[in-house]
């Protein structure tokens, strides 16, 4: 049975435009990537930069939530966010590294493409240099722990590390090394959360070949294999005033995307473990005969793994629709939407990671060998969950959840 038949969430959520582009894309996922682990196990980095280009040049994906005016697709409200969803699932099924760089480069975006906040300008200079027929990666520089020995302004308890400062030919970045979340030791294009150091909060776009833009050696990470990331540092970066956004709620926006699209990529990756797990539980007889899956205490377990995995499904698409109807909440941009991201982003990775464990848990040596694939699903999804958890792991999530149903002052 089908991944979409078994777990459920309301069909009329997706409408019937964005169901024929999944359909599209879930084919290319199954046709260019999932048919084929053994080649990428073996050849990875090299497939992987194929497949991507395939996506961008022959289907356009990165063009998705652009307006058509400016080339793009038009997915570009929020309520076309269960679509988007659905898209970034069948790419997380196919490669979660394929699909977080894609997530990344919508967020970076979307404070300037998505309704009711266009930002024709920047479109019009941006989009044609980001938005080319190769891989072409942004990066967000958000939010941060601070430094012991410099004073930083804070925004939810978090340190606006970069600072900005307004001159007779716009405005000066600067930030020292700076953990960019997405592709950043690749990246052409760099969207940055910054602080005038007067209580003002700005979200900045800096080109990567900008002058003072200094990249640092490369990140080992857990997962993501494909997405090279690197420190970045701002060294006095002269920016045109256009390049910089200070919209109110922007900020929130971004953390708001972030949360609902990364969610959708660990999403399709845990679907596809899930089809891993259940074709290795059809085959496994255990000691004095009948298939594993029949004895209760495995059972147990498989149940757990497929109840994450249509909790988590659930609690995306909701948010989804709740995205859908924002304007009821104060926008994308208010504390509302931006609370519920932040809370469904960290539960959905829970019990994704749950799900995860308890199967490979079961699978004993086949999870954890990389002929399964089994444990690439897990790190890139555990890479994820960390990028969404930064520094002090799910605490900030917390303080976001009590300030807004408690009312807290002062955290």
């Amino acid at each position: 049975m089908a991944i979409n038949d078994l777990f459920l969430c309301p069909q009329e959520w997706i409408d019937d435009d964005a169901k024929d582009f999944v359909s599209l894309v879930k084919k290319w996922a199954e046709r260019e990537i999932i048919s084929k682990r053994h080649e990428f196990r073996l050849n990875y980095a090299d497939l992987v930069i194929e497949k991507r280009k395939k996506l961008i040049g022959d289907m356009g994906l990165e063009r998705l939530v652009l307006p058509e005016n400016h080339g793009g697709y038009g997915w570009n409200e929020p309520a076309g966010a269960a679509g988007i969803v659905a898209v970034l699932s069948e790419v997380g099924r196919a490669d979660a590294a394929i699909g977080f760089a894609l997530a990344v480069k919508y967020t970076a975006f979307s404070v300037i493409t998505m309704e009711p906040s266009i930002n024709d300008f920047l479109c019009d200079t941006l989009v044609p240099l980001t938005f080319i027929d190769a891989i072409n990666d942004a990066a967000l520089i958000l939010l941060g722990p601070g430094a012991s020995d410099i004073e930083t302004p804070l925004f939810f308890g978090r340190s606006v590390i970069s600072r900005l400062e307004k001159t007779s030919r716009g405005y000066t970045l600067t930030g020292e090394k700076l953990r960019p979340l997405g592709c950043g030791g690749e990246a052409s294009l760099y969207c940055a959360v910054c602080s005038n150091g007067e209580g003002g909060l700005f979200v900045a776009f800096v080109p990567a070949e900008a002058e003072g833009v200094i990249k640092g050696d490369d990140i080992k990470d857990t997962g993501l294999d494909a997405c090279r990331n690197a420190d970045i540092s701002f060294d006095n970066v002269m920016i045109p005033a256009e390049n910089v956004i200070s919209r109110d709620g922007s900020v929130l926006e971004l953390y708001s995307w972030l949360n609902l699209f990364l969610s959708a990529v660990s999403l399709g990756a845990a679907f596809n473990f899930f089809e891993i797990v259940r074709e290795w539980a059809e085959t496994r007889v255990i000691k004095g005969g009948g298939l594993l899956k029949e004895n209760p205490l495995c059972a147990y377990v498989l149940a757990d793994v497929a109840g994450e995995i249509a909790t988590g499904k659930l609690l995306c698409y909701s948010l989804a629709r709740i995205f859908a109807g924002s304007e009821q909440y104060g926008g994308v941009g208010g504390e509302a939407i931006y609370t519920y991201a932040q809370m469904t982003g960290d539960r959905v990775h829970q019990g994704l990671m749950k799900a995860i464990n308890r199967g490979m848990e079961l699978m004993g040596s086949a999870g954890y060998s990389k002929e399964w694939h089994v444990e690439k699903h897990w790190r890139d999804v555990k890479t994820i969950q960390s990028h969404l958890s930064g520094i002090g792991a799910d605490v900030p999530v917390k303080m976001d959840i009590a300030r807004y149903f408690y009312q807290c002052k002062d955290l």
